[in-house]
C-alpha cells in the first residue's frame, strides 16, 4: 500500500498488527548508521504502536547537525507500519512540538539525522532472519529526564499541577497552531471513534466470554453525537495520561509556592505526540482525569477530577456545557481504553503499557464506573472552591 494522500485517511483495522518487530541490536545499528551516534546502552521504553528506546552514547558523533551529544541520552522511535506509510504525521508532530516548546510547554525536541531531516527511514531485518526486511520510519528525540507520573505517589497537589499544565497546553493550542495534515487525520484512539469499539470488543473476550468495557462507550457516542456542534473545537494532545506526563524533583530553592501537602515533585512536561488531532479540548481533559484516577492510592480516586479541574480552570475557562458532559466522557474513556488496551494486548502480549492499562482499567471500571454519576458534580465543585484563586 502506498503513502496515504489527503483522499485516503484511515485508522487501524481489527486484526491489523502495526507495531514494529525489531531486535535491540538492530536498533543500535540503525542509530549508528542514521544519526552517527556511538551507542553505549540501549533500553526499551514503554510504548503502544511504536517502539521506543533510550540511547546513551559515548559523546562522539559524526552527525554535523547535532550539537554536543546529550549526556542524558536520546529517545529513538521506531515508527509503526501505518504511520511509516504516511510520514506527514511525523512532520506534523515536529510542528506541534516546536509550537509548544516556543510557548514554554515541556516537550521533546525533534533531532535531525545526518542529512538534516527530522524523519528518516531504515530497513530492519525480518524477525526470523529470512525474507525481505521491513522498512520503518525512525525519529530521534531529546530525552526528558524525570519520572512518569505513574511512578510517583499521587497527591492532590500533583493533580492540581496536572490540571494547570493541561490548561496551559490547551490555551497554547487554542488560536495560533495549525497544520494541514490534521485536516484529514483520524486515529483509532480518538474519542470520535468510540462508535467503532464494537468491532474490537469481540476480539478480546475473556475466558468466560465476557467483553471488556461494558456499555460505557455507548453513552458518549449518543451524547456527543447530539452535542458535538456545541462544544469547543481545537487541537489536543490526544493522550495526556499517567504514562506520558513527566515529573521532576522540586527545586527547594525555587520560587514555586509551597504545596499544602509537601509534594516533592513538579510537572515538567509531556511525551508522545502520536494522537495529536483537531477535535474537542474536552476530550483531553476527560482522558487526563480518567487515567490519573487510576494512579490514586492514598486518597479517593474520585476526588482526582476536582483537583485537576481546579488547576485547569485556573488557566482556562471550562464552558458550562462541557462541565456537564465531563463525567460521562471520563467514564466512556475508561471503557474505550479497556477495550483497546485488551485488543492491543491480544496482538502483542509483552507490550508493557497495554498490560499496565488493562490491569488497572478493568477493576476500576467495575468499582468506580457507577459512582461517577452519584453526586460527583457537587463533590468536584467543592474541591475546586477549596483552592484560593
Amino acid at each position: 500500500m502506498g503513502q496515504n494522500s489527503a483522499a485516503e485517511p484511515r485508522i487501524q483495522q481489527p486484526g491489523e498488527v502495526i507495531a514494529p518487530e525489531v531486535s535491540q541490536s538492530d536498533v543500535t545499528k540503525a542509530a549508528e548508521e542514521i544519526y552517527g551516534l556511538q551507542i553505549i546502552s540501549c533500553r526499551q521504553l514503554n510504548g503502544y504502536d511504536d517502539k521506543n528506546y533510550h540511547l546513551v552514547t559515548s559523546g562522539v558523533t559524526s552527525n554535523p547537525h547535532l550539537s554536543a551529544p546529550a549526556p542524558e541520552g536520546y529517545v529513538l522511535k521506531i515508527i509503526n507500519s501505518m504511520d511509516t506509510q504516511r510520514p506527514e504525521i511525523l512532520y506534523a508532530q515536529v510542528a506541534f512540538m516546536k509550537h509548544l516548546s516556543a510557548r514554554g510547554i515541556g516537550v521533546q525536541e525533534p533531532l535531525p539525522d545526518k542529512n538534516g531531516d527530522p524523519v528518516a527511514f531504515y530497513t530492519f531485518p525480518s524477525p526470523d532472519g529470512k525474507g525481505e526486511g521491513r522498512r520503518h520510519a525512525v525519529c530521534l528525540r531529546s530525552f526528558m529526564p524525570g519520572k512518569i507520573l505513574a511512578d510517583v505517589t499521587l497527591t492532590p497537589d500533583l493533580c492540581y499541577q496536572v490540571g494547570q499544565f493541561l490548561g496551559k497546553m490547551s490555551a497554547a493550542l487554542q488560536y495560533d497552531f495549525d497544520h494541514r495534515f490534521y485536516d484529514i487525520f483520524d486515529c483509532l484512539w480518538s474519542m470520535n471513534n468510540i462508535s467503532k469499539l464494537g468491532e474490537f470488543t469481540a476480539r478480546c473476550r475473556g475466558p468466560t466470554g465476557s467483553t471488556p468495557g461494558g456499555g460505557g462507550h455507548c453513552r458518549v457516542q449518543s451524547m456527543c453525537a447530539a452535542k458535538r456542534g456545541e462544544i469547543r473545537q481545537g487541537f489536543v494532545h490526544g493522550d495526556p495520561n499517567e504514562q506520558n506526563i513527566l515529573v521532576i524533583v522540586k527545586d527547594r530553592d525555587s520560587q514555586l509556592p509551597p504545596s499544602v501537602d509537601h509534594t516533592e515533585y513538579v510537572i515538567s512536561g509531556i511525551l508522545d505526540y502520536q494522537d495529536v488531532a483537531r477535535t474537542h479540548p474536552l476530550y483531553d481533559l476527560a482522558m487526563c482525569i480518567a487515567y490519573v484516577m487510576l494512579t490514586a492510592t492514598t486518597f479517593d480516586p474520585l476526588e482526582v477530577g476536582g483537583h485537576i479541574l481546579a488547576g485547569y480552570t485556573s488557566q482556562l475557562a471550562l464552558p458550562a456545557l462541557e462541565r456537564a458532559l465531563l463525567k460521562t466522557t471520563v467514564a466512556s474513556r475508561l471503557a474505550q481504553s479497556l477495550v483497546l488496551g485488551a485488543y492491543t494486548h491480544s496482538l502483542d502480549p509483552p507490550t508493557t503499557t497495554s498490560s499496565q492499562r488493562r490491569r488497572a482499567d478493568g477493576p476500576f471500571c467495575v468499582r468506580c464506573g457507577p459512582r461517577l454519576h452519584r453526586k460527583l458534580d457537587s463533590r468536584w465543585s467543592t474541591i475546586e472552591a477549596s483552592y484560593d484563586r
